[in-house]
């Protein structure tokens, strides 16, 4: 599998390029079924598992909540030694919109997280949004006091722009503090942007932000890497106007996917797999943090896991030539 190693001073992981991404666990009715995706997961060589403490918790005290699922299996199963999390916290409160980068917020996100999951410590800590209104010197304090008391490993940001992260990395250079070593924003074959998914508060890949991953060589973890199953949908004329993949599905978008069917004819790899090897294969190591429905498509995700494509390949997909 396609990997990438994270280390520091005190911790190494190696993190592979397909995550499974558990935001989408509230649509099953009990454990036997998200146990049954994990353990498929698992099965066929995967190795990080992505939850938030933002997604399922409308449950009346988060019983039910992703992160609450994952602490059940890895108490059942025994392998929290053998599975990397990342989990994110600080997300603004859903009603007001005020900001949660403050030190109370994240520490409670923090210690409910650890309490869900079962574990003393996650091994990537993502910051699930930022507030560009607070100064990076408030924000960076606050996770390296969690790295050295251990309860987190590795720092993430999710939906923090380039110019945000470099500036608190500059910060904690500065400071002897431990710096943000990867970043979780929306990625994928097909273009989008915060008007098309109608949330200025997500970060998009671009031409300026990839231009940074390609110069630092950050590794990034890539949500929505399917495009809400956009490629495999509408390739197989299973889309409907109304649904979540139909954001993607620009001019743009349409001719990329003309692009991915032809392909797909050439060599026989289902629509749903090669965005998965698109991201693969950038200049730069990216995670795709992709979900299922169906155990069969966890098998076929997962067969993506050494699925890279030459540049003539990107050039193809990316309607370039």
């Amino acid at each position: 599998m396609i990997s990438c190693v994270l280390k520091n001073d005190k911790y190494e992981i190696t993190v592979p390029c397909l995550t499974y991404g558990t935001a989408n666990f509230e649509r099953h009715d009990n454990d036997e079924t998200y146990f049954s995706f994990m353990d498929k997961y698992i099965e066929l060589g995967g190795t990080c598992i992505d939850t938030a403490r933002v997604y399922c918790d409308w449950v009346e005290g988060g019983s039910d909540a992703s992160e609450s699922v994952i602490g059940r299996w890895l108490e059942a199963r025994g392998c929290r030694d053998k599975v990397l999390i990342s989990t994110k916290g600080g997300h603004h409160d859903r009603e007001t919109g005020e900001s949660r980068l403050d030190r109370a917020s994240l520490e409670y996100d923090l210690s409910r997280s650890l309490e869900c999951l079962k574990t003393d410590y996650v091994d990537i800590y993502f910051l699930h949004r930022d507030d560009p209104h607070i100064p990076v010197e408030e924000i960076m304090p606050i996770l390296d006091d969690f790295y050295r008391q251990g309860r987190i490993h590795f720092i993430g940001v999710s939906n923090w722009t380039t110019a945000r992260i470099e500036e608190a990395n500059r910060y904690a250079a500065e400071n002897g503090l431990e710096p943000i070593r990867i970043s979780q924003i929306n990625y994928s074959l097909a273009h989008a942007s915060t008007d098309i998914l109608g949330d200025h508060t997500l970060v998009c890949m671009d031409t300026r932000e990839f231009s940074w991953y390609r110069k630092h060589h950050f590794p990034v973890m890539a949500f929505s890497p399917q495009a809400k199953g956009f490629f495999a949908k509408f390739a197989k004329g299973d889309a409907a106007t109304n649904l979540p993949e139909s954001q993607f599905a620009s001019t743009a978008n349409l001719a990329r996917l003309a692009r991915v069917k032809q392909l797909c004819q050439q060599t026989g790899t289902p629509p749903a797999v090669v965005p998965l090897g698109y991201l693969n294969s950038q200049p730069f190591f990216v995670s795709s943090v992709f979900a299922v429905t169906k155990l069969w498509q966890m098998e076929e995700n997962m067969a993506a896991q050494d699925l890279v494509y030459d540049e003539k390949t990107l050039a193809f997909l990316d309607n370039r030539i």
